[in-house]
């Protein structure tokens, strides 16, 4: 399948919903990319349907819900079974993300929460069970995001006039 090529008015949308897709109403939008706010819906259904756009996810500070222990995880799996262990891995109880790394060790991150110190041993305990090497454990603070800068601000104030 060949990939569409990526507009500035695609562009200018992608930052939008990036820098806060929760409060960017498909107007809102519109009037920032200069485009009606049927063009944004269809064209966010567009990057939806070609896999651009995958999921939409809050960042929680999950201290502030009674889930005090937040981690990261460096771990190592067999190559062979890394995408088949993914899928797995993400049915564990405190597992809330896994990205794969291209690499031969320490090629996946895991992010990891818990109520309590005996949670985290538990989801750790279990990763071990299935064939998970730990190589480090950081206990995450917090946690930042920000739209990609190619998705530069300025495809979305294109329709502003001031």
């Amino acid at each position: 399948m060949v990939s569409e090529e990526i507009d500035n008015v695609d562009k200018g949308i992608l930052y939008l919903l990036q820098k806060d897709a929760r409060r960017n109403t498909t107007e809102d939008m519109a009037e920032k990319v200069g485009v009606s706010s049927s063009t944004v819906a269809n064209r966010i259904n567009s990057l939806e349907e070609r896999g651009v756009i995958i999921d939409y996810h809050p960042i929680i500070k999950y201290s502030e819900t009674g889930l005090g222990h937040h981690l990261l995880v460096t771990a190592t799996v067999a190559l062979q079974d890394r995408e088949k262990m993914v899928d797995d891995l993400m049915e564990v109880s405190g597992i809330l993300s896994i990205r794969e790394l291209l690499t031969n060790n320490e090629n996946l991150s895991l992010e990891v929460v818990g109520r309590t110190p005996e949670d985290i041993e538990e989801t750790l305990e279990t990763l071990d069970s299935l064939g998970v090497d730990i190589e480090r454990m950081e206990m995450m603070k917090q946690e930042q995001t920000n739209p990609y800068n190619h998705f530069g601000e300025e495809f979305a104030n294109e329709g502003d006039t001031g």
